[in-house]
């Protein structure tokens, strides 16, 4: 197991301290879940299967029936014409 120190006023020692003794834990365990809430909460989050069904239907549900998405050709004709015509709206072509 590895050690970290680091600096913090006294003033914030005794309200973390105080903090983890409410919770009756050390300090060096409440620092710690601390840490790791933290980093979870930095994490992307996993979504389930049925959320991705659902998150899939609420799409579907957005375009009208028969709708589809441009075969990949397609879409990148698209995007071509949109750059030129940005473009030329900018006055670079």
């Amino acid at each position: 197991m590895s050690r970290i120190h680091f600096v913090v006023k006294e003033s914030a020692r005794l309200r973390y301290q105080a903090q983890a003794d409410r919770e009756g834990k050390s300090l060096g365990q409440w620092l710690r879940e601390a840490a790791d809430e933290r980093l979870a909460a930095t994490r992307p989050r996993k979504f389930t299967l049925e959320e991705l069904r659902e998150f899939n239907a609420a799409c579907d549900a957005r375009h009208p029936p028969g709708a589809r998405e441009p075969d990949w050709e397609e879409a990148k004709r698209l995007i071509e014409e949109g750059k030129l015509s940005s473009a030329r709206k900018q006055g670079l072509l």
